[in-house]
């Protein structure tokens, strides 16, 4: 079965229209918004602590938006293997 293959989150917003921004977050903030109201609730009830809610958060935008893509991926570590100098 083939599948569809879906250009990364950084090829696809590199290339987009200022014009279709919008529509294309606003999907994923929706699910972020219902999400981040789930974690307030189970921290306000208790069921997870303040700290865990806030992690919990953070892992879920940086899911929902690619923070390793954006972030993380820019600085490759083959890009630093190759740019280390090596020791003997």
């Amino acid at each position: 079965m083939a599948g569809t293959v879906t250009p990364s989150l950084v090829q696809q917003f590199a290339s987009m229209k200022p014009a279709d921004f919008g529509r294309t977050i606003e999907p994923k903030w929706q699910v972020g918004q219902r999400l981040v109201k789930e974690i307030q609730v189970a921290v306000e009830k208790e069921h997870l602590t303040p700290l865990d809610g806030a992690r919990l958060i953070s892992s879920v935008a940086a899911t929902l938006f690619g923070y390793d893509e954006f972030i993380l991926r820019e600085i490759s570590p083959e890009t630093l293997l190759a740019t280390t100098p090596s020791r003997r």
